[in-house]
């Protein structure tokens, strides 16, 4: 059976003082996180909350229930109308669960970089941008482009500078 929607909001609500409060649908149902961190899931007009220590601590009766077929055993909350008690059930569970990792894109990791001087050194994963192509051609002209060989020399001479870069260049050439 669906969450009403009604219930969902209140249940929002409810939860509303332990931080920022968000739900995201699920197949029906909710998972709900606070301040960016999932602490529980609403499942059949029922509140279901991540098992902690600290958030046992809170718990006025320990109920344990999986909120669907298959899932793991999470607290049961049967009191959902006592707001400041589930802002302090709720504030406990963050605490103690782990922080979000942060989504790793590969792309935006390695070093888009146009430097501003022929002094600074070239870092380690050195993307060629369009940003280090206009560098290189005010100090090596218009006539400048991304060979090989270069692209190879700039990878595997990280550490020293830009300077030594456009002397590799010319000396490539």
């Amino acid at each position: 059976m669906a969450c009403n929607p009604d219930f969902v909001q209140y249940i929002i609500d409810q939860c509303s003082d332990a931080g920022e409060i968000v739900v995201k649908k699920m197949m029906g149902d909710y998972c709900i996180y606070c301040d960016g961190i999932l602490f529980g899931l609403i499942c059949d007009n029922s509140l279901y909350i991540k098992p902690t220590y600290q958030g046992a601590a809170q718990l006025k009766e320990v109920v344990m229930r999986s909120p669907y077929p298959g899932a793991k055993e999470h607290f049961l909350i049967t009191d959902v109308d006592d707001r400041e008690y589930l802002a302090a059930i709720t504030k406990a569970t963050v605490l103690a669960l782990p922080k979000p990792k942060s989504k790793r894109n590969p792309m935006t990791e390695k070093k888009r970089h146009a430097p501003s001087s022929l002094d600074e050194t070239i870092p380690h994963g050195l993307v060629c941008s369009q940003e280090l192509r206009v560098f290189f051609e005010r100090h090596l002209g218009k006539g400048f482009r991304f060979k090989v060989g270069f692209q190879r020399w700039l990878r595997e001479n990280a550490g020293k500078t830009f300077r030594d870069a456009v002397d590799a260049y010319k000396s490539l050439e």
